[in-house]
């Protein structure tokens, strides 16, 4: 165009000229009518003036158009620039479905179905169902004149993905629909995500434990079970300093705690009390850990009140069970017969003084319960063996209590023969179960010669003094 300005604004020019120069010579300047080739001849000249005004606009014009051409070209290498780097699928179809415009990341999404989309229909490269799904979606937005958002699936060479896309209608200069275009945008990841973080809410809101995220100041998310757990609504506790909920007397140590929690440590088994709704008090125990970059505590809550409580109990229990135990050591101790306790598995528990040096034996976890290990047990009247099973530690373990059981202990190593009663008894649980047996040994052997020696006394003292035995009972004797 610039060209054939300049060569219009020449050849016109030199035709000006030329009739100027040709015009000069004819005309006649001493008539009467002169001043009229001098309108003429100026008029030749405004003429070539106008020419050249006119050659300079429009080269004015051309460049302004040439430089608004290459602006124009820039804007849609730009735009094509950005339309082929986004991320989102873009397509413009015509209204008959034929694609007039697709960038990379869509043509990449159908790559499967044909490399080249332009001119060419969804029927022409895709499955007929899922072609006349995309061709409903388009005439739909068509339809309503306005844009509308649907989720599309397809299957990639990686698996199935799904796309949430945006189709609208383009208008003409008549408003009239010309094409359909379409913005995809890959929500495959977002909606696994999506999914997951519904699970998690989901398990967050069922744990049975109490879950808690935090600042150092706030919760951010608690569960219904710490909602349960404490009596006030998500939206109280949520709404609140947590400091507002905790005992006074805790509230200082649980600020250090938070404070060792931003400085990265891990909370282990921390407990601090808080006040219910109901304005009772109870005990909980936090694991907690925290996100150093951005101060978020999380941790998980457990009630342990009733352990606490159980455990004081226990505690108090077992210091009664000791004291209990010492003055039944002292008793025992302090009794002058031997006395055993052995389990349900016939070993024996305890063993007081009297009974360790009868047996010879310090350890009481190697006394036997039936002596056999000991003593040859044997009846005190006739000096046979005495039978296991009517040991009163065999009775006591089926429940029976026997009394003053007259027998020889025999000593294995030294035969030495010491004449007990033995005694039994089971000791039963809260359950009615036996849970043990006490066996007492009293040794009788000291008492039985001084009868003896009695006897055989009162014999000599009756002879010295003539006693006579007439009665059959005292000759029986």
């Amino acid at each position: 165009m610039e060209r054939k300005n300049l060569y219009g604004y020449i050849i016109n020019s030199i035709m000006v000229i030329a009739l100027g120069i040709i015009y000069l010579k004819q005309i006649n300047f001493n008539t009467s009518d002169a001043w009229w080739n001098w309108v003429s001849l100026g008029l030749i000249v405004v003429i070539l003036g106008m020419l050249t005004t006119v050659f300079f606009v429009l080269k004015a014009q051309i460049k302004a158009k040439k430089k608004s051409e290459e602006e124009l070209v820039k804007s849609q290498e730009l735009l094509h620039s950005i339309i082929n780097n986004t991320t989102n699928a873009i397509s413009v179809k015509k209204i008959n479905g034929e694609y007039m415009l697709v960038n990379k990341k869509y043509q990449s999404i159908f790559e499967a179905y044909g490399k080249d989309l332009i001119g060419k229909t969804d029927h022409d490269i895709l499955p007929k169902e899922l072609a006349d799904r995309y061709l409903e979606a388009d005439l739909e937005a068509m339809k309503l004149g306005e844009e509308i958002q649907m989720e599309e699936e397809i299957e990639q060479p990686d698996g199935k993905h799904t796309y949430l896309s945006v189709k609208f209608p383009l208008f003409d200069i008549s408003n009239r629909v010309y094409a359909i275009g379409s913005i995809s945008t890959d929500i495959t990841e977002r909606k696994t995500i999506m999914e997951s973080q519904k699970a998690a809410d989901t398990f967050f809101n069922m744990s049975i434990d109490s879950l808690v995220i935090a600042s150092n100041e706030r919760f951010l998310k608690v569960n219904t079970s710490l909602s349960d757990l404490l009596g006030y609504t998500k939206e109280e506790l949520l709404n609140t300093p947590f400091v507002t909920y905790i005992f006074p007397e805790d509230i200082e140590k649980t600020k250090e705690a938070i404070k060792k929690l931003e400085e990265g440590a891990n909370l282990i088994s921390f407990n601090n009390r808080w006040i219910c709704k109901d304005k009772s008090i109870k005990w909980l125990s936090w694991n907690a850990t925290s996100d150093t970059n951005t101060g978020t505590l999380y941790a998980v809550v457990r009630d342990i009140t009733k352990d606490l409580l159980f455990q004081e109990e226990n505690e108090k229990r077992m210091n009664e069970l000791y004291e209990n135990q010492q003055k039944l050591n002292m008793i025992i101790e302090n009794i002058s017969d031997g006395v055993l306790v052995a389990n349900t598995d016939k070993q024996v528990i305890l063993a007081n003084e009297v009974a360790n040096e009868l047996f010879g034996i310090e350890d009481d976890s190697k006394i036997s319960i039936d002596f056999s290990d000991h003593f040859k047990v044997l009846n005190s009247y006739d000096g046979k063996v005495f039978p296991v099973q009517n040991l009163p530690a065999e009775l006591a373990l089926e429940g029976k209590v026997t009394n003053d059981i007259d027998v020889l202990l025999m000593h294995k190593e030294t035969n030495e023969i010491r004449r007990v009663l033995l005694s039994g008894r089971p000791i039963i649980d809260n359950e009615n179960h036996i849970a043990a047996v006490v066996v007492t040994i009293k040794d009788i052997s000291r008492y039985k010669k001084l009868e003896t020696e009695l006897k055989r006394k009162d014999q000599e003292s009756r002879r010295r003094i003539g006693f006579k035995k007439n009665d059959s009972k005292e000759k029986k004797e």
